[in-house]
């Protein structure tokens, strides 16, 4: 059997291979994120490794919530006091305080540096110490206001040049530098594409920290004196519950670590779309198998005659599945190396430069990939191959497999069981916010589906393809034979079914999201301009006390957000303004309390959370602040949900009270009566003469920029989920190509009576097109399902409206058709260059 089994294998190898290319493709992708996220935590552990060489301990604020990187909001700074006290623990040779902090860069030629990933950081240089990791490859080091140091990686993209003048803001108005000093950070041009700015400590400390403190400390150890050893004499200096005290491999790995945690949603995002692509294989998989034991099925019951049991025959299929797996697990494999590399090079587009270093391929890479392979090649096999088990002896004697007879019936019920569970775990995910019973849901919704469909995939088909069978006999022709067997064609649909079903449904959720933004500016927002910086970095609180000097401006309305636990709620952000302006700028019904009286010490809650927290007007609420700790606050007022007060809000001289840093997120502004929108908006730009950094939008500005960044990452997400529509075409092809050779002899028989070659192909074609678009209309009918469930359950996170996405449902069945057409490409030529006398004698 097992000679047979090989023997079977190289004699169809293209149609196997060809089914080995979907798990090949699905495989690749989750290669492609384990190499790239492999590769990079090796780099950066190597990076801060290195660069921490000089450095023994460091000292940093406890993080407060749980959160990682240059959070000022998280991370309280560290006093000179405490710099002096470590200063003079016994084992210290030097200590040093660092800032780094987000700033914003203005370009010599006056326009705001925008980043489209990673940001500007101000950072202190200390010039001769062992504890800096920055080094300078060109000038000098910078001294005073004046001048500056910038990352070589800025420098080239941005054109720049020693002596030239830059802008740098950070916590007032911009201060002009010149640049003095071109430099490295460590071994690689910029830390992950990062902008750096580096100035003396003072002027670091003056423009982007805090007078008399600093975010971390770096420490250098005498002689003789280990890491571990000055580190836990240090800590016994400080109180453990302001301060993490860690060793030089300890900060590297949690700098590295760092790092790593911002990209792992490429990671992330990526094996997401890898599990797609294998389901949708796995649906090429089934098929192909069902098609060669139907094929097979004189083969395989002589077999059974010659005295094969059931098992030996059963096991003969699933060793094909299994070599299928193994190609695609180890092709996949292959091709994963290949995509990392574009991957590195789609970060680097985006602005996150990766230092370069070996390609790392883990073993539990190469594991998960012939795991996965075969897994999903055997278990999409499994139901062929058990049908294969059980065929009869006495079949060996019919000329061909039996037609398609069963009812229809138990699989009808069965699939609408899988159905209606699916959509039950649907539903209940999204209501609990649960994305993994989410996932669930989707899956058994996309099986539910496609066991169901055979009973309407007849008459929607026929309905379809009868504008073809007008046209003439090729036209009814593959109307026909798209309609001869129900359940192998939606099967083959339903691989494009759940590519374009996801397609939607994402589709559908970002109309919705455009149109709800419009109603949320017309419902909820009154100012007339809403002020930000690129990316929503927080920009001076100069800018709203600017403003406010102008008699052209009404209004003016400061938004500081931070972190903070806030009762069973747990960690949240909450937004500090002044409630005098509050209503001016936002339209907000209030439910209860007063929100313009808010006083220090009270809290406004949403609808919403005020729900979540169980909470009313007068209730007290542990609130944990970073700075202060936890602070007992009433809730003085209950509003209706607002996308732009989000959930909570206090006063601002409360926020200033709790909260170190005083950088505010948006300012919204209303022009002042019988003032023109040019009027203030000149006066607004006069304002912001010293923030160029800063943007102005009015609402329809600001509704269509927040649809241009929807459209975005609906494009990216399509973009990828094409990776199935891909695999999903493949299966367009192999079940073609397979039902090609299955009608060889009935091929033959039509161009015997008549068919000439180019009605042969068109016949073809026309069923191709037909699945295909059957396919599309069945996954947009899904997926806009999908994408209304969606909407429903996002109610609260401020998408309000439905709304259907017809232009992309046009596209998406236009494209359909298309891909119908280059798939029928190589079935059809196939078909055509068949001899009729070696067709019709073909057995």
């Amino acid at each position: 059997m097992l000679r047979a089994t090989w023997r079977g294998l190289l004699s169809r190898k293209l149609r196997l291979l060809l089914a080995s290319l979907s798990v090949l493709l699905g495989i690749s992708f989750a290669a492609g994120a384990y190499v790239l996220t492999d590769s990079i935590g090796k780099v950066f552990d190597n990076l801060f490794a290195t660069i921490n060489q000089g450095t023994a301990v460091t000292v940093q604020g406890v993080s407060a919530f749980g959160t990682s990187g240059f959070d000022g909001n998280d991370r309280e700074p560290v006093p000179q006091s405490v710099l002096d006290d470590v200063s003079k623990v016994p084992g210290v040779s030097s200590a040093v305080g660092a800032v780094g902090q987000p700033t914003s860069l203005i370009l010599p030629n006056g326009k705001a540096f925008k980043s489209a990933g990673p940001p500007v950081l101000g950072v202190s240089y200390h010039q001769d110490s062992p504890q800096e990791t920055l080094t300078i490859v060109r000038g000098s080091a910078p001294k005073g206001l004046g001048q500056v140091l910038v990352d070589a990686n800025t420098v080239t993209k941005q054109h720049l040049a020693i002596g030239e003048t830059i802008g740098v803001i950070g916590n007032g108005p911009q201060q002009k530098a010149t640049i003095v000093g071109v430099a490295r950070f460590g071994s690689t041009n910029s830390l992950a594409g990062a902008t750096l700015l580096a100035f003396d400590p003072p002027s670091a400390q003056q423009l982007f920290g805090t007078p008399g403190a600093w975010d971390a400390l770096s420490i250098s150890a005498q002689p003789g004196v280990s890491d571990t050893v000055l580190r836990d004499r240090i800590a016994a200096a400080l109180p453990a519950d302001k301060y993490d005290v860690l060793t030089s491999a300890q900060s590297a790995a949690q700098q590295s670590g760092d790092i790593k945690k911002g990209l792992s949603f490429f990671n992330t995002f990526l094996q997401y779309f890898a599990r797609i692509a294998l389901f949708v294989g796995a649906f090429l998989i089934f098929n192909t198998f069902s098609m060669l034991v139907a094929q097979r099925t004189r083969e395989l019951a002589l077999m059974r005659a010659l005295g094969a049991s059931r098992g030996q025959v059963l096991r003969s299929v699933l060793t094909e599945a299994v070599a299928v797996g193994l190609v695609g697990g180890l092709g996949g494999l292959g091709l994963g190396v290949l995509l990392a590399k574009g991957f590195q090079a789609l970060l680097s587009a985006i602005g996150i430069e990766i230092p370069k270093g070996p390609t790392v391929v883990e073993t539990r890479t190469v594991v998960y990939c012939l795991v996965a392979g075969v897994l999903v090649t055997v278990v999409a096999a499994a139901i062929p191959a058990r049908r294969a088990g059980r065929m009869a002896p006495v079949q060996a004697l019919r000329e061909s497999g039996p037609a398609e007879s069963k009812s229809l019936r138990t699989r009808t019920l069965v699939g609408a069981v899988i159905l209606g569970l699916g959509v039950v775990a649907l539903v209940g995910g999204l209501a609990q916010g649960a994305i993994a019973l989410v996932g669930i849901g989707a899956l058994l919704s996309f099986i539910g589906v496609t066991v169901v469909s055979p009973v309407f995939t007849r008459p929607v088909v026929g309905l379809l393809a009868a504008p073809f069978a007008r046209v003439g006999v090729a036209g009814r022709l593959g109307r026909g034979n798209a309609m001869r067997n129900p359940r192998r064609t939606s099967t083959t649909a339903a691989a494009l079914m759940i590519g374009l079903a996801l397609v939607a449904a994402i589709s559908t959720l970002g109309s919705s999201a455009k149109k709800s933004i419009v109603a949320a500016v017309a419902t909820s927002l009154g100012a007339d301009y809403v002020l930000h910086t690129d990316q929503y970095q927080p920009f001076s609180p100069d800018v709203a006390a600017a403003l406010s000097k102008q008699p052209e401006i009404g209004k003016v309305a400061a938004f500081t957000q931070a972190r903070a636990k806030i009762g069973k709620a747990g960690t949240s952000s909450i937004q500090g303004v002044d409630p005098s302006s509050l209503q001016a700028v936002l339209r907000l019904k209030v439910l209860s309390g007063d929100l313009s009286g808010l006083r220090d010490d009270q809290l406004a809650v949403s609808k919403a959370e005020a729900k979540n927290l169980g909470a009313k007007v007068g209730d007290t609420i542990e609130v944990s602040w970073a700075k202060t700790g936890t602070q007992p606050m009433t809730v003085g007022a209950v509003f209706d949900n607002n996308q732009f007060a989000g959930g909570y809000l206090v006063t601002a001289s409360d926020y200033a009270r709790n909260v170190t840093d005083k950088k505010v997120v948006v300012v919204a502004v209303t022009a002042a009566a019988s003032t023109t929108p040019a009027q203030s908006r000149a006066a607004i730009e006069r304002g912001l003469a010293s923030f160029p950094n800063v943007q102005i939008e009015d609402q329809a500005e600001f509704v269509k920029k927040q649809g241009a960044q929807i459209d975005g990452i609906l494009n990216f997400i399509t973009g990828l989920l094409l990776l199935s529509v891909l695999i999903a075409v493949l299966g367009i092809i192999n079940t073609l190509a397979l039902s090609v050779i299955e009608r060889t002899r009935e091929l033959g028989l039509l161009r015997a009576v008549g068919l000439q070659r180019r009605q042969l192909k068109r016949m073809i074609r026309v069923e191709s097109i037909v699945i295909a678009v059957f396919g599309a209309l069945l996954g947009l009918v899904v997926g806009v399902a999908f994408g209304w469930a969606l909407v429903s359950a996002l109610h609260d996170a401020g998408i309000t409206d439905f709304a259907i996405p017809w232009a992309r449902i046009v596209e998406v069945l236009v494209i359909a058709a298309l891909g119908g057409v280059l798939a029928a490409a190589l079935p059809a030529r196939r078909a055509a260059k068949l001899k009729v006398l070696d067709a019709i004698a073909t057995d």
